[in-house]
């Protein structure tokens, strides 16, 4: 029995997956307290890309580093004294801050967390659910919680076409709260307002600040989600009302951020979201877990399934997964 990893082997610049390889590794011992879970599907991320792209985020160390979020898999063994689960059970492992810096993610057949850090997936929810059952719907949850906007009030996101935009847009309608979507092609319009989104401005023909107050007849959005920065920020703190919340919580344009200092003379807030900071909060995964699962369970965050690759075609999914359109989270299974 053997545990595929894909590692990162060295540090490649202007070309960072050239330095990732599929290589063996020893299945981990259930050491006491420690649960081992054999990962049969798990989703790629932004998050596990920029894990090792970008020196300002990556903790990774060559030689050492797997990346991966999040995935499902089955109890593959358990350590001394652990009661909570048993062999053979469908699970999902929360992997913090702890295991992700260390390399230790799901881009490999086993994993081996804490006992307290496994989750038994109910019947009722599938393994594409289950397998990004964290990073998108947790963030949709926390995003839209904290920016406390009242029923029949707009909230503006950039990315809408995203899984996670996607995922709003579906919450946002159960909690009665209206949306305003961004996205680049406007081909996307009508997929979106299939969805429920109230409004979607495409930016290939569209001024978003000028268009969210005709939407809002000059009242702008109540608050804003962005997962652009870059120089499109400046148009998100523009579309907020006076004293309005934009999050910030993506950085599909860099690591800057532009900003009209008029807005901030008119008292909007702009704030960095992080998901795993969330989670050092005691009460935050308890919420998150009972909330999201109900959600799933309720039909009202879905995956967005895409193409499913062999963890040896990590290359292939990789690329795939950055395809514009591409129709849905790509996944790696086995």
């Amino acid at each position: 029995m053997s545990n595929r990893a894909v590692l990162l082997q060295k540090i490649v610049p202007n070309n960072p997956e050239a330095g990732l390889a599929l290589v063996t590794k020893p299945v981990p011992k259930a050491e006491p307290g420690q649960v081992v879970v054999r990962i049969i599907l798990r989703p790629l991320n932004p998050t596990d890309l920029l894990s090792y792209r970008f020196e300002r985020y990556a903790h990774a160390k060559p030689g050492s580093f797997t990346p991966g979020s999040e995935g499902v898999g089955i109890v593959h063994d358990v350590g001394e004294g652990v009661t909570t689960v048993v062999k053979g059970q469908r699970v999902v492992p929360f992997l913090g801050l702890e295991y992700l810096w260390k390399g230790e993610g799901t881009w490999q057949d086993y994993v081996s967390v804490r006992a307290d850090l496994v989750w038994v997936v109910p019947d009722s929810i599938s393994d594409f659910a289950a397998a990004q059952f964290v990073v998108n719907p947790w963030t949709v949850h926390g995003l839209l919680s904290d920016l406390k906007i009242p029923k029949g009030e707009y909230v503006l996101q950039t990315a809408a076409g995203s899984t996670l935009g996607r995922q709003l847009i579906k919450l946002a309608k159960h909690w009665g709260i209206k949306t305003i979507n961004v996205v680049r092609r406007k081909e996307q319009k009508a997929e979106l307002k299939a969805l429920g989104a109230d409004e979607v401005i495409s930016t290939s023909d569209e001024d978003v600040a000028t268009r969210v107050k005709e939407i809002t007849g000059g009242k702008l959005a109540y608050g804003a989600l962005d997962a652009v920065g870059g120089e499109f920020t400046k148009q998100v703190l523009a579309s907020v009302r006076d004293g309005g919340q934009v999050f910030i919580y993506g950085v599909l344009e860099g690591w800057e951020a532009t900003v009209g200092v008029g807005d901030l003379f008119r008292g909007v807030q702009l704030t960095g979201w992080l998901l795993y900071s969330e989670l050092t909060k005691p009460e935050r995964p308890r919420v998150f877990i009972s909330e999201v699962s109900k959600l799933i369970e309720d039909k009202i965050i879905e995956p967005l399934v895409g193409e499913t690759y062999d963890l040896a075609d990590f290359q292939l999914a990789i690329k795939k997964s950055e395809e514009v359109g591409r129709g849905g989270k790509v996944f790696l299974k086995g």
